[in-house]
């Protein structure tokens, strides 16, 4: 599916349409729909004509946990209104402008959220603890005192060989934590709720990290992942 659908989709959405009637305009699954929102649409600040909607509700009748000066949202004795205002009491605007985006996203895109995050994370540690050669060492200052008469330094230095072992190790515990959240979104895929885009995700991720762990290949060309983690150009 183009991104230019994906696009005329979003101004629909930000119009306040609803998924299905979105999917039908389109010609495309209500899953595919669901999908973009999650992953695309509510990263760009939430939907517009919600919010529009949330605003008018500020007008609850008196003694409604929906009213002004509850912090609340939805009909009378909603908890989730008794839960905004508690987390609106305590939660700087823009921790809260966050849960109110992310509540909104299924268990499943929040994991792929969460891998994306953390394989990015691995990639970029290639390029910042990256090690030349046996020549590449690491000096730098840790501590000074001075005296009257008296000044001196404390330095550290890091062979090649102590940082490469930093970084293998660093790896591996990263790599741990990541292939354990795909095993877990793998077997949620398997469900049958879920869309195409969401199973081929995983089936790419899968093929791009036996690339980085242990069958001796190197990434050739990192756009493809760029891609993955950071959507579609």
């Amino acid at each position: 599916m183009s991104e230019d659908l994906r696009d005329k989709a979003f101004k629909d959405y930000e119009a306040g349409m609803k998924y299905k009637d979105i999917a039908e305009k389109h010609g495309v699954s209500l899953s595919a729909v669901k999908s973009w929102a999650s992953r695309y649409w509510k990263q760009k600040g939430c939907n517009p004509a919600t919010k529009k909607v949330a605003t008018k509700k500020k007008g609850a009748p008196t003694g409604n946990r929906n009213a002004a000066g509850h912090g609340g949202t939805g009909p009378p004795g909603n908890k989730n209104a008794e839960r905004h205002g508690f987390y609106a009491k305590w939660l700087p605007p823009e921790t809260m402008e966050i849960i109110q985006c992310i509540e909104r996203s299924n268990p499943i895109d929040l994991l792929w959220d969460n891998i994306q995050l953390q394989y990015a994370a691995i990639i970029r540690a290639q390029n910042l603890m990256f090690v030349r050669d046996q020549e590449d060492t690491t000096t730098t200052k840790i501590a000074e005192s001075s005296g009257d008469s008296s000044y001196s330094e404390k330095w550290e230095v890091q062979q090649a060989w102590d940082k490469h072992a930093n970084f293998l190790q660093a790896q591996s515990r990263a790599m741990k934590t990541l292939e354990s959240m795909i095993k877990q979104y793998d077997e949620l895929t398997r469900s049958g709720m879920v869309s195409e885009e969401q199973r081929a995700r995983i089936d790419k991720l899968k093929a791009d990290i036996s690339k980085i762990n242990g069958e001796g290949e190197e990434i050739e060309d990192l756009t493809e992942t760029d891609d993955l983690i950071y959507g579609d150009k």
